[in-house]
């Protein structure tokens, strides 16, 4: 009875499906409803992936939107920065104008004053003194001949005066309407200021969205920098750093940078950085002594500083004796240097079109006129900008 038992036991071991001591789930009951939750499955994976390009080309629209709207309130800004440029000149030539006119009419107030204090005491002299004690008749027609001069004298200064405050009645009212043109430009200005910051947020927050490694980035710029013994060594480096990391995402696959490089492209149109008097031209001496390699703009204090060119954005940071400087990389192996700058408003990797802000110069009592270097350069080297700006002649 024992080995019946045994057997039976035994055949239940052996003959028993081994997924009833499994975990794993239960197999489907069939093979098609098995393909149909791989297909539900694919389905949603490409839901999600199309979700994500949607949203990925909804950030670069918002993005491009945001950087033309940023180039439009720029050529505002620079617009409103030329007329109070013109609007100052005019005030100070009135200024001076004013003060010329107000030391003439002083000066000529008293001698006019001085001539009707004569003529006042000849007036008040009576007739009865002039019968007591009569002059020759020599003395009375030298008189009567000096009065003949001092009266038409009188008249003259009389209508200069009166045609010098005149003229200064005038240059006051235009003085005043000078300076209120010049508070609502400068009020607009302000405005115009506190928009493209707004917008200049906006686009540093949606480049973040499509690009994680901005610090990273960042960090290793700025090693280079410290590393860099001069300009053409910097750019000579972050060449370098940039073909490193080429190289590396080449290997991985990923086109992402390739895409990146083709939208710096070369349609001819460039524009000086500021509105501005050159006060260094390129192979000048500058004011240490040595040629120029580059321009030496003086703007306004606070003035908007956009990209000459469109480009990719490779370097933003201090540097030696330059102070902060913006390095964007151009087509055709160019690149441009912006120094000088208070205030930098570009991000390293970010892509730039002409006329796009990237800074500001000083804003300060301390720097009147504040002055901004650009240098082009062409393969590493310093080329003379009239290659690309031809107004420089």
């Amino acid at each position: 009875m024992r080995l019946l038992f045994s057997l039976c036991l035994l055949f239940t071991t052996v003959f028993m499906p081994l997924d009833i001591y499994a975990d794993s789930p239960p197999i489907p009951k069939n093979k098609a409803k098995a393909l149909s939750s791989f297909n539900q499955r694919i389905v949603s994976e490409e839901d999600k992936k199309e979700s994500l390009l949607k949203k990925s080309k909804s950030i670069e629209n918002d993005i491009s939107n945001t950087k033309n709207k940023l180039i439009d309130i720029a050529k505002a800004i620079q617009n409103n920065e030329d007329s109070l440029k013109d609007f100052e000149q005019r005030i100070a030539n009135l200024e001076l104008k004013k003060s010329i006119l107000e030391d003439q009419l002083h000066s000529d107030r008293a001698s006019i004053s001085k001539l009707i204090l004569a003529l006042e005491r000849i007036r008040r002299t009576p007739p009865e003194a002039m019968l007591a004690r009569p002059d020759t008749p020599y003395k009375t027609a030298q008189s009567a001949m000096l009065m003949g001069r001092i009266v038409p004298s009188v008249n003259r200064h009389a209508e200069k005066l009166n045609k010098n405050l005149e003229t200064l009645v005038s240059v006051t009212r235009e003085l005043e309407i000078e300076k209120k043109e010049l508070l609502a430009t400068s009020n607009d200005l302000i405005e115009h200021h506190k928009e493209m910051m707004g917008l200049v947020n906006k686009r540093t927050n949606l480049y973040a969205k499509t690009n994680n490694d901005i610090k990273a980035r960042e960090a290793s710029i700025q090693s280079i920098s410290l590393q860099a013994k001069n300009l053409e060594d910097l750019v000579s480096r972050i060449k370098q750093e940039n073909d490193k990391e080429e190289a590396l995402r080449a290997k991985a696959n990923i086109k992402k940078r390739k895409k990146a490089k083709l939208r710096i492209k070369d349609d001819g149109t460039t524009r000086l950085p500021i509105s501005g008097i050159i006060r260094t031209s390129y192979n000048q001496k500058d004011n240490l002594g040595a040629n120029s390699k580059g321009l030496t703009i003086e703007g306004r204090t606070g003035a908007l500083v956009v990209a000459p060119m469109s480009g990719k954005i490779q370097f933003t940071g201090a540097f030696n004796r330059y102070g902060n400087i913006v390095i964007i990389e151009h087509a055709n192996g160019y690149h441009s240097l912006v120094a000088g700058m208070d205030k930098i408003n570009s991000i390293v990797g970010d892509s730039v079109k002409l006329g796009e802000p990237i800074g500001l110069l000083p804003n300060s009592s301390l720097i009147p006129r504040p002055t901004l270097y650009y240098e082009l350069r062409k393969n590493g080297k310093p080329v003379n900008p009239s290659i690309k700006f031809p107004d420089l002649g």
